[in-house]
């Protein structure tokens, strides 16, 4: 089946999947060119900004664990900001960025405690400029975040709160790595949900439990387990 004949919150988690394969394989492809393993690693706790909006970008983190989100500031949107995007072990962030002098359009945050590698972008942008197949392989991953952006901002401004809240968590948990109990949980507090879905922390909050008490959700202290992906999505819509 492919992403076109997919349900709509399918189709998406369809093309995430395969943004973030194509990411890794772009990645893995570098490694070498780019001498990955004699370059130092740094750690940052969650929480830590990276990048800010507005900032030069001059170098690429590299994530070896954890995760990075970008977070852009939508003025008129409940909660302020949304979390777009979010970069997992294996994948570079923001390679948007390369061959371009353009300023970071978001904030690049630590979501959960993380190692990177700092690329420069001059090494990566060489690298590509002396190999046709690593130039041609970045061109085919910019396509697919390109349609994984259009399925995930469908309609994303018109829909009320607890369905864009169920679309992004929808979309965190079509994101977790596999577990060897088969549980789906997502690691994030209220106000971190919150603000992922552009939605404000009380607004979430009364969401959440409205879904917890349909018995969609089982809510913890500082994480979320979907009991009922499938509910979940079809509420997405």
């Amino acid at each position: 089946m492919t992403p076109n004949q997919l349900h709509s919150s399918d189709r998406f988690a369809a093309e995430l999947l395969q943004s973030r394969q194509l990411s890794r394989k772009f990645a893995n492809a570098l490694a070498q060119p780019l001498a990955f393993k004699s370059r130092p690693l740094h750690r940052f706790a969650a929480g830590v900004s990276l990048c800010k909006a507005g900032d030069r970008v001059t170098q690429l983190p590299f994530v070896m664990s954890g995760r990075l989100d970008a977070v852009a500031h939508v003025p008129g949107v409940q909660g302020g900001q949304i979390v777009p995007i979010s970069f997992r072990a294996g994948e570079m962030a923001f390679l948007s960025y390369l061959f371009n002098q353009l300023p970071s359009g978001s904030d690049l945050v630590v979501g959960e405690p993380s190692t990177i590698q700092w690329l420069p972008l001059k090494d990566i942008e060489t690298c590509l400029l002396n190999d046709q197949g690593l130039l041609l392989m970045l061109v085919g991953f910019l396509g697919q975040r390109l349609r994984e952006v259009q399925a995930r901002e469908r309609n994303w401004a018109a829909r009320g709160v607890q369905t864009r809240l169920c679309a992004g968590l929808a979309r965190m948990a079509a994101d977790l790595p596999s577990r060897s109990d088969g549980r789906n949980v997502v690691v994030a507090t209220h106000e971190q949900i919150a603000a992922s879905c552009g939605i404000s922390r009380p607004k979430a909050s009364i969401a959440l439990k409205a879904l917890e008490g349909d018995g969609v959700l089982k809510l913890g202290r500082g994480w979320i387990e979907v009991l009922n992906l499938r509910g979940l999505i079809e509420r997405s819509d």
